[in-house]
C-alpha cells in the first residue's frame, strides 16, 4: 500500500475547504473510490502526524498546518511514494538534463523499475520531446538528450527553474542539481543586471532570473562544443546597440567570434526590455488578436469591450522571452474548457503569427479570455459617478447629451435601444 499523485492532490482539496461534490468534479473520481482514497490518506496521517480526516455528508475535515503538509509530503515522497509514468518520464529527463554519466541501471534502481518498464517510460518521455523537436537517443550504450540545440537550452533552464526553489517534490533535487556552480550563477546574475544598466532598461526579477541560468546552460553546452551557428534575423540583431552591449559584458565568458549565439543571446535581452524595434511582431500579432476578438464575439455574441483584453494579450505575446519561457512540462497546464478549444481551433488556422502558438500559450489566453469576460460582467456601477452624472444634467435636462455620457462611461453595461 502506498500513496499517489491524486491521492496527494485530493489531501490539498480537503485541506483547503472543498466539499465533497467539488472534488468529485475537479478530480473526475467517483464517490466509491474517494472514499477509498480516504482510508489510505488516513492510514498515512494516523501514521506520520497522528492525524485523520473526518467525514460527514457533504464535507471532509482536516486541518493542516503549512508545516504540517510539508513534513506529510516529505515522509510520503521518501518512503511511501508510487511514481506513476508521467513523474518516472520526468524524473528520467531531469536525470539526463542535469547530471553526467547515468547509467540506466541507476535509474532502475532509484526508480524500483524493470529495464521493460523503463524502455517504456524512455519511449513516452519521447513522445513529449518529439514536439519540440528533441530525443533521448542512446549512442555507445550512452543516453543523452538531442536534437534542437536552441529548444534543448529553454528546456534545461526552465526546468531548472521549475524545480530550484520548489520544497515539495518527489525529485532528488539535492542528487540532480549537484553540478550546478552557484558561485558561477552569482556572477551571470551580475552581467545581467550589468547588461540591464548599460542598455538603460528595467529588467523584471523573473526575467533576471531566467537569464541567468539561460546564460548558465548556454555557456555549458558552448564548452561542450554544442555551437549555434545560424539565425533568421542575424543581420538585424548584429547591427543593433545591443549586441554590442552583450558582446562586451560577456567577453570573459564567450568568445566574440562566436557571433551567432551572441545574437541570439542579444535576442532575448531585447525582448526582455524593449519592445520598440519589434515592429513586423506588433503588426501580425494585432491582426492574430483583431481576428480572434471577432471569433469571440461571434462565438458569445456579446458586445463587450475587449480592448483592455487585447493589450494584455498583446503584452504577454509580442517579447520573444516568452518563445523562451514555453513550458516543456509534460503535464497540462490549464483546463481543456470551451475558451481553450476556441483558442485552439482558431490558432490552428491562422496564418498571422510567425510560428505556431504551443499548448501552454494556448491555455494561457484562454484563461486571460475567461478572466475578462468574467470581470467584464460583473463589473459594478459606481453610484457616486452615476450621480454626478445625473446632477450635471439635472437642471437642463439634455435628454441627447445625458445618454452620451452614460454611454460614454457605462455603455459596457447598458442595453441599446429605447
Amino acid at each position: 500500500m502506498s500513496l499517489k499523485r491524486k491521492e496527494l492532490e485530493i489531501l490539498k482539496l480537503i485541506n483547503s475547504g472543498k466539499t465533497v461534490d467539488e472534488i468529485l468534479l475537479q478530480m473526475k473520481t467517483s464517490e466509491r473510490n474517494l472514499r477509498y482514497i480516504i482510508d489510505n490518506l488516513n492510514f498515512y496521517l494516523k501514521k506520520i502526524l497522528d492525524k485523520e480526516i473526518e467525514k460527514d455528508k457533504k464535507r471532509l475535515l482536516i486541518n493542516l498546518s503549512e508545516n504540517e503538509l510539508k513534513n506529510f509530503y516529505k515522509e510520503v515522497y521518501e518512503n511511501f511514494y508510487t511514481l506513476e509514468q508521467e513523474e518516472r518520464a520526468e524524473f528520467i529527463l531531469m536525470i539526463f538534463l542535469f547530471v553526467k554519466d547515468v547509467r540506466l541501471s541507476f535509474i532502475e534502481k532509484k526508480l524500483g523499475i524493470t529495464r521493460a518498464t523503463l524502455k517504456k517510460d524512455i519511449d513516452f518521455l519521447n513522445e513529449v520531446l518529439e514536439k519540440y523537436s528533441l530525443k533521448l537517443e542512446s549512442e555507445r550504450n550512452k543516453f543523452s538528450i538531442v536534437g534542437n540545440e536552441k529548444k534543448l537550452r529553454h528546456l534545461k533552464a526552465l526546468k531548472y527553474l521549475e524545480y530550484r526553489d520548489l520544497e515539495m517534490t518527489y525529485l532528488d533535487k539535492e542528487y540532480i542539481f549537484q553540478n550546478i556552480e552557484m558561485d558561477t550563477l552569482k556572477k551571470l546574475r551580475a552581467i545581467v543586471l550589468e547588461i540591464e544598466k548599460k542598455a538603460g532598461v528595467e529588467f523584471k526579477e523573473d526575467f533576471i532570473k531566467l537569464m541567468e541560468i539561460f546564460l548558465y546552460v548556454s555557456l555549458e553546452r558552448v564548452k561542450e562544443k554544442h555551437i549555434i551557428d545560424r539565425k533568421i534575423n542575424y543581420k538585424f540583431l548584429v547591427n543593433t546597440p545591443h549586441y554590442e552591449i552583450v558582446k562586451n559584458s560577456l567577453e570573459n565568458y564567450l568568445d566574440k567570434k562566436l557571433s551567432y549565439e551572441l545574437v541570439h543571446i542579444t535576442e532575448y535581452f531585447i525582448s526582455g526590455g524593449v519592445t520598440e524595434n519589434i515592429e513586423e511582431l506588433k503588426e501580425s500579432i494585432e491582426k492574430y488578436l483583431d481576428e480572434l476578438i471577432i471569433v469571440l464575439r461571434k462565438t458569445f455574441n456579446n458586445s463587450l469591450d475587449y480592448n483592455e483584453l487585447s493589450s494584455k494579450l498583446m503584452g504577454y505575446l509580442i517579447p520573444a522571452i516568452y518563445r523562451l519561457k514555453n513550458n516543456f512540462s509534460i503535464k497540462e497546464s490549464g483546463e481543456r474548457d470551451e475558451f481553450f478549444l476556441l483558442v485552439e481551433r482558431y490558432s490552428k488556422d491562422e496564418n498571422y503569427l510567425p510560428e505556431k502558438l504551443t499548448e501552454n500559450e494556448i491555455f494561457h489566453i484562454a484563461k486571460e479570455i475567461k478572466k475578462h469576460m468574467e470581470n467584464e460582467k460583473n463589473r459594478v456601477i459606481s453610484l457616486k459617478t452615476l450621480l454626478k452624472i445625473i446632477e450635471k444634467n439635472s437642471e437642463v435636462l439634455d435628454r441627447e447629451k445625458l445618454i452620451e455620457e452614460l454611454m460614454m462611461e457605462y455603455g459596457k453595461l447598458i442595453k441599446k435601444g429605447l
